[in-house]
């Protein structure tokens, strides 16, 4: 979830919570009334408690929005306690859209240790608004647990108690301010302490980040499998020699002046205008513009491998043998012309629908030392014979180095461990069954081509695939 999809979000429920807000404050007034009326209450509420309570019922009801009502039940109830994986995910992905929702975490939680003293003279004791932020935030996890909406993490609880507390110490300072009459260092050295501290972080990570020769790695888990009851079986004969394997790099990745040439291109080319970035997701940019007839269009752009796709969400539509010539020939210039078509592309015609162009390198990757162009071009279009869609998946690559990487049986032994990625647990009593090993390639964050080590073979039955890839440099 990057900071545009946040605040989309924010917007999208910010109407309800107010609503809503407005609603629970009255029903609590009318409680309020009656305790007073009724059962001549003594203990009364001032302005700013009631406009303080207003403020707390909104931001409760967005926070249960945000965190349950707007996600479906997809997740299974699960719980992860591996503290700091959140963390670890970010550096694996090197991931600003991991780093932005860390940082939201926290900040969402702000009002509460901000509005609580205001509202509860108790809560101003450091040690009462620690142990509703916790409390609170237990809740709401045991909530989205129980709900399927989310995941218990105990970095949650963590980013939201930071928060709270961050919040917290800034309503002190305040009134500290008012209430004194003048302005003390150490109430606002606590306030100051949370974003100088994040910052210092995020500078030392960047600066390790930008030395290193080559990217993270996206496929490594943020917290190895637990393979203590899982059974591992293979017949494989795997070297216990390390060898060494080629590096190449993605001549595109993070290229901002090739973005804007494709822009320009499919702007000229099928009289769109492009707004601008609507959003991104990780590494990737999704663009939106209008065709002639107004009808909305997008592209998206994979940052760090220099792929795109085109959409206008029309249907794709047979082609006739003329159709599909004549597209060909005009698609085939505008590409060479753009620089976009490999000498080595291969045309072909996909399900009578979908212009192909193929670039194959047959080279061993491993040994090889010059550079390469691999991938394909799709095209469809619609009744009309329009443009309907477009996929530029060739990746141009440059060889870059010779590295040493790790033997097979190193590599067997991360899987052992437990070191790969996993979206399905495994179940304790499983069989895992590890049939074939080869060494292939993935982008790191730089975009440079690694190698791996990819496993494959199946969990108790054939019928059950499975496959992981652990990556072969050696450290």
């Amino acid at each position: 979830m990057d900071i545009i999809t946040i605040f989309q979000a924010l917007l999208r429920w910010g109407v309800f919570a107010l609503i809503g807000g407005l609603l629970l404050a009255l029903s609590i007034f009318v409680g309020y009334l009656i305790y007073k009326k009724v059962f001549h209450g003594q203990k009364s509420m001032s302005k700013t408690q009631w406009i303080t309570l207003f403020l707390l019922s909104c931001w409760l009801l967005l926070v249960l929005a945000l965190t349950s009502l707007s996600r479906g039940a997809n997740f299974t109830g699960s719980f992860n306690i591996d503290f700091f994986s959140g963390y670890i995910n970010a550096w694996n992905k090197w991931s600003i859209s991991e780093l932005q929702l860390i940082i939201f975490n926290m900040l969402m939680f702000a009002p509460l240790g901000f509005l609580l003293p205001l509202f509860w003279k108790k809560a101003e004791k450091f040690k009462v608004t620690l142990f509703v932020s916790i409390g609170l935030t237990i809740c709401i996890e045991i909530l989205q647990l129980f709900t399927g909406t989310g995941i218990f993490e105990l970095d949650d609880l963590f980013h939201n108690c930071i928060g709270s507390l961050f919040g917290y110490f800034c309503i002190m300072a305040i009134l500290s301010i008012i209430r004194e009459k003048r302005v003390r260092f150490a109430p606002l050295g606590k306030v100051l302490i949370f974003p100088c501290v994040i910052g210092m972080i995020i500078g030392s990570v960047s600066l390790v980040y930008a030395h290193q020769p080559y990217g993270n790695m996206p496929i490594l888990p943020a917290a190895k499998q637990d393979m203590s009851k899982i059974q591992i079986k293979t017949d494989l004969s795997l070297t216990d020699r390390p060898a060494t394997a080629s590096i190449y790099k993605n001549t595109y990745t993070e290229d901002q002046d090739y973005i804007k040439r494709i822009i320009a291109g499919l702007s000229e080319l099928e009289d769109i205008t492009f707004y601008g970035i609507q959003r991104r997701e990780d590494a990737n940019r999704v663009y939106t513009g209008k065709n002639p007839q107004n009808k909305e269009v997008k592209l998206d752009f994979f940052f760090r491998t220099g792929d795109w796709s085109y959409t206008t969400w029309r249907d794709a539509a047979a082609l006739t043998e003329e159709a599909a010539k004549n597209h060909r020939d005009f698609y085939k210039n505008w590409l060479k012309k753009g620089e976009l078509l490999p000498a080595n592309a291969v045309f072909s015609i996909q399900n009578n629908d979908t212009l192909r162009w193929d670039a194959l390198d047959e080279n061993d990757l491993a040994t090889g030392k010059t550079s390469f162009t691999s991938g394909s071009i799709l095209m469809q279009f619609d009744s009309k014979s329009e443009l309907a869609y477009m996929y530029y998946g060739i990746s141009w690559n440059e060889y870059v180095a010779t590295e040493d990487i790790i033997s097979p049986q190193a590599a067997f032994k991360q899987v052992e461990d437990g070191n790969f990625e996993q979206y399905v647990p495994f179940q304790p009593g499983d069989t895992l069954w590890v049939k074939k090993c080869k060494l292939a390639y993935v982008y790191d964050t730089k975009g440079f081509y690694q190698p791996v080590y990819r496993f494959t073979g199946y969990i108790n039955s054939k019928d059950n695939s499975w496959n992981c890839q652990i990556p072969a440099l050696a450290k």
